[in-house]
């Protein structure tokens, strides 16, 4: 596979740490094409997957069933990777669902072959860890939002860091991932100032 094909994905790894040629080359090496249509289940709980998905094209969104809901706590898009946590960091079976919102074009590695490379690749092994570290970041002030920020607040900080999700997500999981309902979410949308 050529580097040309997977644009997004070097500028979404490239965003979290500069990763060299050489090193994009010793990942590319090992990447896998897919293309996966609207709603395919990438995980599932209750059964442990064995790879870490990198977007080019397409949107996913992680979700958990919580008292007959469907909570919709995370979206990946372009230039964005997605996996089960448990599986990654724990060899585990997922407790998570992540779907696929859109038809896409998805690369996957096994969690074994990332493991190696980043053994072997101080660079890709720096830009896992500070992916994940952007990552816990940005849950914990998730967290935080959800404890100090009105529900007003919440969606125009949401509109501001994710303008392209809101013509390609469906307004349920949006509100969802907001802690709202949806049509609290229709209301705040009328009222929006973006």
């Amino acid at each position: 596979m050529t580097v040309s094909k997977i644009k997004n994905i070097i500028t979404g790894i490239r965003r979290h740490y500069d990763v060299s040629d050489a090193s994009i080359t010793r990942l590319t090496a090992n990447l896998e094409e897919c293309n996966y249509t609207r709603g395919h289940l990438l995980t599932r709980p209750g059964i442990r997957d064995y790879y870490i998905y990198f977007i080019e094209e397409g949107c996913t969104r992680t979700y958990l069933p919580v008292n007959g809901k469907e909570v919709t706590n995370w979206f990946s898009c372009e230039g964005d990777i997605t996996f089960s946590s448990t599986s990654f960091y724990y060899k585990q079976p997922a407790y998570e669902f992540v779907e696929v919102l859109e038809n896409a074009r998805i690369y996957i590695i096994s969690i074994e072959k990332l493991e190696k490379l980043f053994e072997t690749d101080i660079e890709l092994a720096n830009w896992g860890r500070v992916i994940h570290q952007d990552v816990l970041f940005k849950m914990q002030t998730l967290r935080l939002d959800r404890l100090n920020l009105t529900a007003q607040e919440r969606y125009d900080k949401f509109c501001l860091e994710n303008p392209t999700l809101l013509n390609r997500v469906n307004l349920g999981y949006i509100a969802s991932f907001l802690g709202i309902t949806q049509q609290y979410l229709s209301n705040l949308r009328g009222q929006a100032r973006f």
